[in-house]
Parts: structure tokens; C-alpha cells; sequence
């Protein structure tokens, strides 16, 4: 009876889970694939049952930045922000929104603005398929398919900081490792 009633309340939180990621959008700031993002959210709709769109390039304020739980800042887009915009995105990651920055290329100003951001956090070298290995997918790569860095709040990621590599356009090129990379990413944001 106790097994039967928690497996009823795991269905519902996972029906949950899944209705609720429908109404969300992944917002893309800066130069971003959109393409490669949507390539990404079709093979995690087919492969995680999981329906998230994307949307680009509006403009991020406190009463919009709640339908976007996973934000994509790509190509140095961060300069661009405003500090209003900092800081509405630094209250959103710190209730549990997911921010990654794809292809950093500036140590210098990309540590300036986690420092604006963050200042209160410090960020720490990963390797990514060794934290998103084993969520939906295994993940096979030979050896760390890029230099990475995350900031954790409650021991979960909300600051992903890719260096000198876009993922999103591994995405658009489907290769099949990085689309799992992708699913396993937003796999772990919702569970966690």
C-alpha cells in the first residue's frame, strides 16, 4: 500500500514536472543558434518526453525573466547587459533558474561579471560529463569536451560557464553526444 501511494506521488510530481516545462521557454540572449537550441529541444522532446521552445533576444526584465528558467547568454552577450538586467538575472538564479554561458572567449570580462552577478559566490572548474553523465543518457566522450566552470547554490548548478566552445552549435551540427549532453542538462535543472 505505502510503495503504491509513493509511486502515485512520484507520477503526479513528474506529471508536474513535464506540464509545467511546457509552459517554459529557454531564452536565448546575444548571437545564439537558435536552430541548434531547437535541434536540441526536438531530441528532448523525443527522447525525455519533455516540451520546452526557445525564444530570443528580448528584453529581460523582472516581470518576464520567470517564463524563461534556463537562459543562454552566447558570444560575450553578458557586456551587453544592463546592470537592472544583472541584476533581475541574479535574483532568477538564486529562486532556482538555470544561466549558461556559451563560447566565453574573455577570462578577464567574463570574471567581471560574475562578479556582478554572483559576488557572493565563487565559481569552480568541472567537468561536464562527469556531472550530467548518467541522467537520461550515458555519456561517452574520450575525454572533457571543453573547459567549463559552475557556480553551485544548494549544491545544484545555477551558472554554467562554457569556455571557447559553443555548444549550442555542437547542437545545430547534431552530434548525437552533445544533443544527450543537452538532454542530461535540462534533465538535471528539473529534477534537482
Amino acid at each position: 500500500m505505502l510503495r503504491n501511494l509513493i509511486i502515485l506521488i512520484l507520477s503526479i510530481i513528474c506529471s508536474y514536472s513535464i506540464l509545467y516545462a511546457q509552459d517554459q521557454k529557454v531564452l536565448l540572449l546575444g548571437e545564439c543558434n537558435k536552430s541548434g537550441t531547437d535541434k536540441m529541444l526536438e531530441y528532448l522532446q523525443q527522447n525525455g518526453q519533455i516540451n520546452l521552445l526557445s525564444e530570443n533576444n528580448i528584453n529581460v526584465t523582472k516581470d518576464n525573466i520567470a517564463w524563461y528558467p534556463i537562459i543562454f547568454v552566447c558570444n560575450n552577450e553578458y557586456l551587453q547587459l544592463s546592470t537592472k538586467q544583472i541584476s533581475d538575472i541574479a535574483k532568477h538564479i538564486k529562486k532556482g533558474g538555470l544561466l549558461i554561458m556559451d563560447n566565453i572567449t574573455s577570462d578577464y570580462t567574463y570574471s567581471f561579471f560574475i562578479e556582478q552577478l554572483l559576488p557572493e559566490f565563487e565559481k569552480e572548474n568541472i567537468q561536464v560529463d562527469n556531472i550530467f553523465d548518467n541522467m537520461i543518457f550515458d555519456l561517452a566522450f574520450e575525454e572533457n569536451p571543453f573547459e567549463s566552470n559552475a557556480i553551485f547554490i544548494n549544491e545544484k548548478i545555477v551558472l554554467l560557464g562554457i569556455k571557447d566552445f559553443s555548444l549550442l552549435d555542437a547542437w545545430n551540427n547534431e552530434n548525437e553526444e552533445f544533443l544527450r549532453l543537452g538532454v542530461n542538462i535540462i534533465f538535471y535543472y528539473l529534477t534537482r
